[in-house]
């Protein structure tokens, strides 16, 4: 294919001198898809709307992109996903595509860069997060008509709760707002493909969006779903689950799922537990406040924006007590057993993954870790033009300690060069732990990844886990995967 001089990208977070288009050139001719790939996107371009459920690592990617590029023929597209994956898929979709970046726009920024964004008239594919798309597909759609389809990477993290418009008060919704403008766009007839390795996120009521989507007879209204599924408390919220079997089913009947274990054998993975102690002004504090933070656990405030409030509170209390003015444990705290690994991987020279709830924690961290010696950055949601930079510094051995919000960093990274993670907490999605640990897990492993939680005794970890191991039942039930059992290393080390 000859080169063509291209188009300059309009000033975005997307920076084509991340990667080389002579290389892209010369890496197309040589890429093929798996047997299995071949016949997911066979069936993805052969059903008008459908779900490629598998699992991370397996290569989901290459058949978004082809599906992408095979309808950017007959009109434009929109793919939409977490922002941290915008500049990797942008690169993924020109190797896997005949595409040439002047094509692909990534939708972001001021509203005078998303004005040169949008003027680029010759633009194939949309690409943008998910809060960008429900805040812009209007003004795409009124330049560009000819703009139906949606690819949605992750879409577990834009779209596994239903919205809708409050029928007494205008311009207000049950759920997100983002959800139910997804909707009106593909009210308008376009594809669909949904990419995402956890479809059903912490309860089954995630599936419903893309199920309504594929077909909205299978249930009619979201009340319908819940009346199937869901068996709800005298305060209308669900407390269990049911007709796992029905719901799939219905899944089934439009997705393709490859796990990992399918791909590359039984996971290689030992999980362990090591149990701290709090000072007692630390623990005096966290006692007070641990019953209403379990209440809240429980009652599943934390689905809820700026919600959970006591929960958080006991979260910081245990992660990061110097926010109150309190004192760790010297000796057995969790900041003592992380010393005593950082130590272990300064005399072994080998990279180390943390990771922790508590962003505001995530600055300690790196400063113990440099008092140490160790080179170490974070990775969270207040940092979203660096991520790149320190995720290749840390793949090419730059960074000795790689810190990371679980949510921030559960997708789009490829740590396969690391062996020891620590969890010093874990957040309350069986998926989250699943996507956080498989950054490490990427293909064939010969050493099994090391899995270390740091636990606090009477701490809020073993109801989280409890939680958890709830949450991958139900899941397992729908869908084929791992069950997320930390209740036994944690029992084990008690």
């Amino acid at each position: 294919m000859a080169r063509m001089k291209h188009a300059t990208i309009p000033k975005q977070p997307a920076n084509a001198t991340w990667f080389d288009m002579n290389d892209v050139y010369d890496k197309r001719g040589s890429l093929s898809l798996r047997d299995y790939q071949i016949d997911h996107l066979g069936s993805s371009l052969a059903e008008k709307r459908s779900l490629n459920l598998s699992e991370a690592g397996t290569g989901k990617t290459p058949v978004g992109c082809l599906w992408v590029y095979h309808h950017t023929q007959e009109g434009r597209v929109i793919w939409t996903m977490p922002k941290s994956l915008l500049v990797k898929n942008y690169h993924e979709l020109l190797l896997w595509s005949n595409l040439e970046p002047h094509q692909v726009i990534i939708i972001d920024g001021t509203p005078k860069q998303r004005e040169k964004q949008f003027a680029n008239r010759e633009t194939k594919v949309f690409m943008m997060g998910f809060d960008s798309f429900a805040n812009n597909y209007n003004e795409i759609i009124k330049r560009y008509p000819d703009t139906y389809h949606l690819c949605g990477d992750e879409w577990h993290l834009g779209f596994s709760t239903h919205g809708e418009p409050k029928y007494n008060k205008p311009g207000e919704f049950n759920g997100p707002r983002r959800t139910h403008n997804m909707y009106q766009y593909m009210a308008r007839g376009g594809d669909l493909l949904v990419l995402t390795g956890t479809y059903i996120n912490g309860r089954l009521s995630s599936a419903y969006p893309g199920l309504k989507l594929i077909n909205p007879l299978y249930y009619p209204t979201y009340n319908n779903f819940m009346l199937w599924h869901a068996m709800l408390d005298e305060y209308g919220n669900p407390f269990m689950w049911k007709n796992h079997d029905r719901l799939k089913m219905l899944i089934d009947r439009h997705s393709r799922r490859i796990t990992y274990e399918d791909a590359y054998g039984k996971e290689k993975k030992s999980i362990h537990a090591e149990m701290c102690t709090m000072s007692p002004s630390q623990a005096k504090a966290f006692t007070e406040i641990k019953q209403r933070g379990i209440t809240e656990l429980d009652d599943d405030f934390l689905e809820a924006e700026n919600e959970a409030v006591a929960l958080q509170r006991c979260f910081k209390i245990m992660q990061s007590p110097d926010e109150y003015g309190l004192a760790q444990n010297e000796s057995d705290g969790k900041d003592a057993h992380l010393i005593q690994h950082l130590e272990t991987h300064k005399f072994t020279g080998e990279p180390l993954i943390i990771f922790e709830v508590v962003v505001t924690a995530h600055a300690r961290y790196k400063k113990i870790c440099e008092r140490l010696g160790l080179k170490a950055e974070f990775i969270n949601g207040s940092i979203v033009s660096r991520r790149g930079e320190i995720d290749h510094r840390f793949r090419n051995g730059e960074i000795d300690v790689l810190i990371c919000s679980p949510e921030v960093a559960g997708v789009g990274f490829n740590w396969g060069h690391v062996d020891h993670i620590i969890f010093m907490s874990f957040d309350w999605q069986d998926t989250t732990f699943i996507q956080n640990y498989r950054r490490a897990l990427r293909g064939v492993r010969e050493k099994p990844v090391k899995i270390t939680l740091l636990v606090y005794r009477g701490g809020l970890e073993l109801h989280v886990a409890k939680k958890l191991l709830n949450k991958s039942n139900d899941r397992t039930q729908v869908e084929n995967g791992v069950t997320v059992d930390l209740v036994t290393p944690i029992m084990q080390a008690a």
